[in-house]
Order: C-alpha cells, then structure tokens, then sequence
C-alpha cells in the first residue's frame, strides 16, 4: 500500500510537472512561410522569388516548458502580463491579435495598391476599442468592443485623422464620443489625459486604436491565411501585393524574408522578437531580413551574431525603403 502511494504521487507530480498552466508564456522562434501561398491578387504574377512573413511560437507556460525555456537558444518566458491587459481573458487576447493581423492585411493592401497606382477604396467605419485603459477616464464610458464613430459630434476619415484630432486636444479637454455598442449609437464625455509622464502625449485612455474599415480593391485580393496573429506582417504583406500587381520580380529569384508594422501611410513600425524572428528567416535560407530601424534593428544584430550567419539584416523605415533595397540588389 505504501508503495502503491508513493506511485501515485509520483504520477501526480509528473502530471503537475507536464501539464498544470503557470502565470508565463513561452516564446520561441517560429516559422518563415512565402506569402505567395497564402495571398493571391487576381491576375497578379507570382513570381520565383520568394517574400517571406515570419512567425513566433508562443505557448502557455507548464513547469516543464518553463524549464526548457532556460537552456533552449533563442527562448525565453515572460509573465502573461506582458501580453494581457488587465482584465483581459485569453479569448480576448486571440480576439485582439486577429483583429491586428486584419488592420495589418488592409493598411498592406491600402498602401499597396496606391503605391502600384491601382484602384482602392476605403469605407471607414470608426475606431474599434481593443480595451480601456485601467484607471483611465475612458475605462468609465468605454467598453472592449465600442466602436468610436464621431469625436464631438465630427466624424474621421481615417485612423490617422483620428489620432491628430485626439492630439490636437490638450489635458483636461472634456470631449464628447459617440459610439456604437451591441448595435446601438449613444453618446458618452470624457476628458483628454496625459498618456506619458512627461505629460507632451495625451489621448482617450484605450489600448491599440484600430480602424474599422471596409477596403475594396481592383482587382481583387484573396488572403487564406489562418491561426496566425498580430500586425507584424504589414511589411511583407506589402512587398508581397506590391510585387503581383507590378511587372518583374521583386526579390530577383531569392528568398527575402522581414517584418514590422506598416499603416496606411506606409510607415513601417516596431515590433516584438526580432531578435527570435530572424533565427526563423535564416533557418529558412533567406539572404536578406528586413526590420523596423531602431531596437529592432540592433536586436536583430545581436542574433545575427549568435548565429554566425551572413543574412544581411537591413533597416527600413518606410515601405519605400525596401522596395528601394530590393532594386538596388536586382
């Protein structure tokens, strides 16, 4: 009997050990996969080159991964808070990343096509509320979900348009929001707050703005892409789309891999795990490894180093500026 319970608590302990979800998620490098498979303009050329997204793997941490976290190259856990606001459940999380990687397809598409000089419209809805900030004013008003359509009675063309009419507001500004929630229009006030301590940024009081659009372009474009989010593909969404609706081969017959943000400005900006992405674009054979200028830039460096590879890692802070790259090298 003794026996028998020291077993079963052996078998208690490995189960904890494998399977009970800690406070952490763990991140590794993911995968580099040709946008060409998944984003198809209709009549576009695909060309032998090869423009490549490039993912992390992200799991919720056991015992046992956060363990191997530690002697694994290129992992590391961080606790959920960094990726969750508070309050926010793991569904929202999804939710939200999806929502970031469709804002990412449409400002990729928008730039893309004017660059290219084809036709694209824009039908904007509003501003969509990833989530209030806690303690801000706006967590009083403002649900997840709301979409801002007017700003004291005015409505925005665009998220841009938003965002300087926020700013063009001093602190302590009180402001008047409609919005639509479940269906229904209503209006609420606030007041514009400092959003650094410097008290030079101010804004609404909610995480991650994101315009809620409707985009129709010609000819058509057709994105199958699945279980895959967040806005870090902007970039590569761009050069991909930009290269079917143009003659020629962008990236001349190589494999070019990147990533970053990009809106619809085409500004390319910042994002996580450069320093792990470029492990993925260089186990991919990728010659080239655009990134957002800045810490991504040097953190990308520093991996490139690790790795002893020759990827030329190369900064960008418009799209313009890879196109410009990739030109060049042709």
């Amino acid at each position: 009997m003794k026996s028998l319970k020291i077993g079963l608590g052996l078998l208690i302990t490995v189960l904890l050990f494998l399977f009970v979800p800690l406070p952490y998620y763990i991140s590794s490098p993911g995968a580099a996969t040709s946008i060409e498979e998944f984003l198809t303009v209709e009549g576009g050329e695909k060309d032998e080159g090869e423009l490549m997204m490039v993912t992390i793997s992200q799991r919720r941490a056991t015992p046992f991964w956060l363990v191997e976290s530690w002697v694994t190259p290129f992992t590391e856990a961080n606790l959920s808070s960094r990726y969750l606001y508070d309050g926010e459940s793991e569904a929202d999380y999804d939710r939200r990343q999806q929502l970031l990687m469709d804002s990412s397809q449409q400002a990729a598409i928008q730039y893309a096509y004017e660059l290219a000089d084809e036709e694209v419209t824009v039908d904007f809805e509003g501003i969509y509320v990833s989530a209030p900030i806690p303690g801000s004013l706006a967590a009083n008003v403002l649900k997840p979900g709301d979409v801002i359509t007017a700003i004291n009675g005015m409505s925005f063309a665009t998220r841009m348009d938003f965002l300087n009419r926020v700013m063009e507001s001093d602190a302590g500004d009180e402001v008047e929001l409609t919005i639509e929630r479940d269906g229904e229009e209503r209006v609420v006030q606030t007041l514009i707050q400092p959003i650094d301590q410097s008290g030079d940024r101010v804004g609404i009081g909610i995480y991650e703005p994101l315009p809620v659009q409707e985009i129709t372009a010609d000819p058509k474009v057709d994105v199958a892409l699945t279980n895959v989010g967040g806005p870090s593909a902007g970039l590569m969404f761009t050069l991909e789309i930009y290269d079917q609706l143009t003659p020629g081969d962008l990236a001349n017959g190589k494999r070019i891999a990147g990533t970053g943000t990009v809106d619809e400005e085409g500004n390319v900006g910042p994002i996580g795990g450069a320093w792990q992405k470029i492990v993925a674009a260089d186990e991919e054979g990728a010659e080239v490894f655009f990134v957002p200028a800045g810490s991504n830039y040097e953190e990308a460096l520093e991996s490139r180093d690790r790795l002893d590879s020759d990827i030329e890692v190369v900064p960008v802070k418009k799209v313009e500026d890879a196109i410009r790259y990739l030109e060049e090298m042709n």
